[in-house]
């Protein structure tokens, strides 16, 4: 008897282990409350397929989505790191598309949870994960996103061990994405807008394939912005 029982500790003990760190890796998988999305039950795409329009906004299938739970610095802003101006809005937009680009695994995107989004809801609010890596939690574990005050108390923990080891944007400093959208700056930071709209009522992002194609005097300094002037991401060509 004491030989079964020792065998079903020996068992049980790595498969509780199992349990954790899937637990542990896995999205959040909030409520479904984004009646926005085009399929009310998540989205798939494989990584190359999906578009990142900034560090914490992407287009699927022509559909724009905010990533839930994260800020990422605003696409033209600049941190200060050792005494240099770095260009962080853009090094974080290029990590999310460097998780997309390299993903092993299709990417799913599924409703945030919208009360607690912090964000406008002019687009839909959603997690994504490729595999069962959270995609919000690798951003703010990397440095390269802040977490949304109340989201998830796993990524504001994320947040404090990449904030005392120095990590991305912690290791220097940097004015909050929301200050900055408010006009905010660094003293001596080159305030850079690196959106553009289309003038008939679309905007672009600078990451876009397209924008080499747009000439335009309006300059949007990020994405949020855009939205307050009613404009829209200009859609895919049919």
């Amino acid at each position: 008897m004491k030989r079964v029982t020792r065998l079903i500790i020996l068992i049980a003990i790595p498969a509780l282990i199992a349990i954790g760190l899937h637990w542990h890796s896995a999205p959040v998988q909030a409520a479904d409350n984004a009646p926005q999305l085009a399929d009310p039950a998540g989205l798939e795409a494989r990584g190359r397929d999906v578009q990142v329009i900034d560090g914490d906004t992407i287009m699927i299938a022509g559909q724009v989505l905010d990533i839930a739970g994260m800020d990422a610095p605003e696409l033209g802003q600049q941190c200060l790191h050792n005494g240099s101006f770095w260009d962080c809005g853009m090094s974080s937009a290029m990590q999310l598309r460097k998780y997309f680009a390299m993903a092993p695994f299709d990417v799913h995107c599924w409703p945030g949870d919208q009360e607690r989004a912090g964000k406008a809801d002019d687009f839909p609010i959603v997690e994504c994960g490729i595999g069962e890596r959270d995609v919000a939690a690798a951003m703010i574990s990397d440095g390269e996103a802040l977490p949304i005050a109340g989201y998830s108390h796993r990524y504001d923990r994320l947040s404090r061990d990449a904030d005392n080891a120095g990590i991305g944007i912690h290791g220097g400093d940097m004015i909050t994405p929301s200050d900055w959208r408010a006009g905010k700056r660094l003293d001596g930071e080159t305030g850079r807008c690196l959106f553009i709209a289309d003038g008939k009522g679309n905007y672009l992002s600078t990451l876009d394939p397209r924008f080499a194609d747009f000439a335009s005097d309006t300059k949007i300094c990020s994405d949020e912005e855009a939205r307050d002037m009613n404009l829209n991401y200009l859609p895919p060509s049919p």
